[in-house]
């Protein structure tokens, strides 16, 4: 018990430790984004050996399970590391009067989002598993299990969701531009928060202000495709609301989600054609949507105008919003079904449990 304390303290001391020197300016932003670039450089090592771990029978079963617990645990640790360096730090540029007001308000929306985000998969997906899994631990195994399958059921159903292809190839479409869309959405605004804030916080060329560079322009590019793909797949949920109100397929719809993601995404292309028309230039052509919804934007400077910011704050803040908002209503399915999938691909094991079961309430009934 007494361990269990010691490595929950010791870091959550350091977190308030670099909180406090952030606030008191001891440092700058580089340290705070330093420590999330080694906490995804460790949750990606863990990844990586927890995937061939589950996908293979390949080395050893303890050290594997081992190292990519530390992985996790400390990747853990860095990020919440990294969050009290960098809030410590904004808390002092605020003070100072460095940071504009879109500034404040974003800076602990997104935190709070991330928090309930985190703790809404942990509450849905791993705290109200634990019963079951403690009950069943003994059937996994690593021995019994079925690799092949594990990887063929992975690329079937939670990258090309061919189950749900299989009953409609509307609903499949539907789901694989929202799902898809986001999710790399998502995983490209990681990227870019790095090397939009991290490398002129290392000190690095800060590419992101030039904005005719190459990268730039990927990044732009990228954005305004993945968002496409989630507008057309919102309103092809409301398309479909449309077709099957009230028949008992409307179960199968979230109108309230389609139109949440809806706004976002839409006011996401408002913003950028805005910034587009107040700074003419070829280069906006890589951000191909926000450049058609510019031409229907009135002409003039938007940038710094009242409309501008508040359209800004809506967007930002409505992304923040629907970041909670993803374990706190049916999204969440899109990450329980495929592991519940993965979970019934593995027949040896399930077979194993259910034989487990029978020989449990056999000594039951003879005591």
């Amino acid at each position: 018990m007494g361990g269990v304390k010691a490595s929950i303290l010791l870091p959550a001391g350091v977190g308030i430790v670099l909180f406090i020197a952030g606030c008191l300016g001891s440092f700058g932003d580089g340290w705070g984004y330093g420590l999330l670039l080694v906490c995804a450089m460790l949750l990606l090592a863990g990844t990586i050996l927890f995937a061939v771990f589950i996908f293979s029978h390949r080395f050893d079963d303890s050290t594997l399970k081992g190292a990519f617990t530390w992985l996790f645990y400390f990747g853990a640790w860095a990020y919440v590391l990294g969050v009290c360096a960098l809030g410590g730090f904004f808390v002092a540029e605020t003070i100072a009067g460095r940071m504009e007001l879109k500034w404040i308000l974003f800076g602990p929306a997104a935190i709070a989002a991330l928090v309930v985000l985190d703790y809404g998969l942990y509450r849905l997906l791993v705290k109200k598993n634990l019963p079951t899994w403690t009950r069943y631990r003994q059937y996994i195994s690593r021995a019994d299990a079925d690799p092949v399958s594990m990887r063929r059921t992975f690329v079937d159903d939670v990258v090309f969701h061919r189950a749900l292809f299989s009953v409609s190839g509307f609903r499949w479409l539907r789901h694989t531009l929202i799902f898809w869309g986001f999710a790399l959405m998502l995983g490209l605004e990681l990227v870019a928060v790095f090397v939009r804030e991290g490398l002129p916080a290392f000190g690095l060329r800060d590419i992101w202000e030039e904005h005719g560079n190459p990268v730039r322009l990927a990044f732009d590019f990228g954005f305004d495709f993945f968002g496409l793909m989630v507008l057309v797949g919102c309103v092809l949920a409301l398309v479909y609301r449309a077709m099957v109100n009230g028949t008992e397929d409307q179960k199968y719809t979230d109108t309230p989600t389609a139109v949440f993601l809806l706004f976002v995404v839409f006011s996401g292309f408002v913003v950028e054609a805005m910034r587009i028309e107040s700074m003419p230039g070829d280069y906006h052509l890589f951000s191909f949507a926000g450049y058609f919804v510019s031409n229907f934007v009135p002409a003039g400077n938007w940038l710094g105008s009242t409309t501008y910011e508040f359209l800004w704050l809506a967007h930002v803040l409505g992304s923040c919003l629907f970041i909670a908002y993803v374990p706190i209503k049916r999204l969440v399915h899109s990450c329980a079904t495929p592991m519940g999938r993965l979970m019934h691909s593995q027949k040896g094991m399930l077979a194993a449990k259910r034989e487990g079961v029978l020989r449990g309430l056999q000594i039951n009934r003879q005591a």
